[in-house]
């Protein structure tokens, strides 16, 4: 049987875990297969004398996850989740321009709330798009393309329900915009 197209990885920030947990519960197997970090880094900014430790950590953890994606997957959805008043938003962030135009086309042809859904520019630190400390190999690979979907909360307890849902919709949205293409660079 041959492995889903997409990989959706949780559990990065350990703090995430449990929302991926659900959001995972709720995928189609033969559509998204999950990777589950079972001892993920806290999502909390570390104290200056902590940075190099866990930017040296942060770093093994991605790295890490380059043999279970390569020659695997096509897309690696990395789940985050924040906290905004105006929530449940979401942002997706990628490298790929031509994943952003798909992504872009889909959430129109889905009907998805503009002002919900932003779809974000990443680039080298120099750039004028979104930076990340996530290492270039994971976010910027010829073999595979990478997407962070940050998924935006109100609170815990009185968004959570629709943030999942929203988080599903969007897995599957971009799942379906590499389903049926080859590998990048490939």
């Amino acid at each position: 049987m041959n492995p889903a197209a997409t990989l959706l990885v949780l559990g990065i920030h350990r703090e995430e875990r449990d929302f991926g947990r659900e959001v995972a519960a709720g995928l189609q197997a033969r559509e998204v297969a999950v990777l589950e970090i079972p001892e993920g880094l806290s999502g909390r900014r570390p104290r200056p004398d902590q940075c190099f430790r866990y930017d040296t950590l942060h770093r093994a953890l991605y790295l890490q996850l380059l043999p279970h994606i390569l020659k695997r997957h096509r897309l690696l959805i990395d789940l985050h989740t924040g906290f905004d008043e105006n929530g449940p938003c979401a942002d997706f962030i990628c490298a790929d321009a031509p994943l952003r135009e798909r992504l872009l086309a889909a959430l129109e042809q889905d009907g998805a709330d503009a002002g919900r859904v932003r779809v974000i520019p990443l680039g080298p630190p120099f750039s004028l798009h979104a930076r990340t400390v996530i290492p270039e190999q994971i976010w910027n690979n010829r073999a595979f393309r990478y997407l962070g979907l940050e998924i935006y909360l109100a609170d815990e307890a009185r968004s959570r329900a629709p943030a999942v849902a929203l988080a599903r919709r969007l897995v599957g949205l971009a799942a379906g915009c590499v389903e049926h293409e080859d590998a990048p660079g490939g």
